[in-house]
């Protein structure tokens, strides 16, 4: 990956996914970005803002009807991943399968293409 500072600033609106432990999310990729994006941690004792990495991934109809037709993805370790498998061709009929294991900042996630009927 590209260092943060290299990255370009994703405009808002941010549409940040939460992933839900042991719940698959599918998503119809027809494009993505990567980029860096200004947040408003939650936890005690963060700092006011942060900037972080994230993976923009634009999306088909069939994942999400409405606007902004994208979700960015934020988990260090999904992005890590995402940026790797993004820099193929994203094939045009599958699905986008993400798996987060367990709640909280230690979780792991699989991703994968797939068919899906």
């Amino acid at each position: 990956m590209r260092p943060i500072n290299d990255l370009p600033i994703l405009e808002a609106p941010y549409e940040i996914f939460e992933f839900k432990p042991n719940v698959p999310a599918f998503f119809k990729v027809s494009n993505w970005r990567m980029g860096k994006m200004t947040i408003i941690p939650r936890w005690a004792g963060a700092p006011p803002t942060k900037i972080i990495e994230a993976v923009r991934l634009y999306v088909e109809e069939e994942t999400k009807p409405f606007y902004p037709f994208y979700y960015d993805i934020t988990p260090r370790r999904l992005v890590s991943q995402l940026s790797g498998m993004m820099k193929m061709p994203i094939p045009r009929n599958m699905w986008l399968k993400i798996l987060r294991d367990v709640p909280g900042p230690r979780a792991h996630f699989s991703a994968s293409w797939i068919v899906r009927e």
